[in-house]
């Protein structure tokens, strides 16, 4: 009997928790700040700029020893195409800096690449930098998916084979993801999977554990769904603050 109601009061406790962490996002305006750091750091353009002559990412450093990478957060080059962004999900980064204080690398400029596919590649080089330099043990790769995909979050682990994954980290963002309302996970969809994507070169070459996370964009969007936006937000705040404090 006891241990029910321990674990009854335990769920009454977690609930509780999400609700403070909605209502804190709400008491913020949150939104707004996502509206405008997107206009600010991730304006979308098709002009495209020389990354020897202009800096084409953005970086903030953290206090954590979580790194968040948005290389889709602006528009990019693949097989000579210009490819959408995946809309705000350098935001979401830059406002989970200010959160967690994990550390943060997006692209904000149309250079001419593709991080997630080339080989050799600059962005995945200043990730190599930043893990070294601050002693990073975890990499988030955070994407974005269609709206019509049958999945709210898709974690990409390349069959969890390469990638240094071990269960309790993605028990640990699949449990917080759940919790905050976004029960329908998936696994390695196509997209998050190849030789060459930046949770593959993190795990592989420089030893890290990583997952790529692709959100779809039913939560991505703020003014369209401003409380899927905070669930979102909150969902990922959980899961880094766990993460940091977990041995890799």
């Amino acid at each position: 009997m006891n241990k029910v109601v321990s674990k009854k009061k335990l769920e009454v406790e977690f609930l509780g928790k999400q609700e403070d962490v909605l209502q804190g996002f709400s008491r913020r305006r949150i939104n707004e700040e996502a509206v405008n750091v997107e206009r600010i750091h991730f304006y979308k353009t098709d002009k495209r700029v020389n990354p020897k002559q202009e800096e084409p990412f953005l970086v903030f450093p953290g206090n954590v020893p979580v790194l968040l990478s948005a290389p889709h957060a602006v528009r990019h080059y693949r097989q000579k195409k210009i490819k959408m962004s995946d809309q705000f999900t350098g935001s979401i980064v830059y406002l989970l800096h200010k959160l967690t204080g994990c550390h943060v690398i997006a692209a904000t400029k149309l250079y001419g690449g593709d991080p997630n596919i080339d080989n050799p590649c600059i962005y995945k080089e200043k990730i190599a930098e930043i893990s070294s330099r601050e002693k990073v043990k975890f990499v988030l790769d955070i994407h974005g998916s269609a709206r019509e995909r049958e999945f709210d979050v898709n974690f990409g682990t390349n069959s969890r084979k390469p990638f240094l994954v071990k269960e309790r980290i993605l028990e640990t963002l699949e449990l917080n993801f759940q919790s905050f309302g976004l029960s329908r996970i998936s696994y390695d969809y196509s997209t998050a999977t190849g030789p060459n994507t930046i949770a593959n070169y993190v795990a592989c070459e420089l030893r890290i554990p990583a997952v790529q996370v692709e959100i779809n964009k039913q939560y991505r969007v703020p003014a369209q769904n401003p409380l899927g936006f905070h669930r979102l937000l909150g969902a990922l705040m959980e899961s880094i603050k766990e993460l940091a404090q977990t041995n890799s």
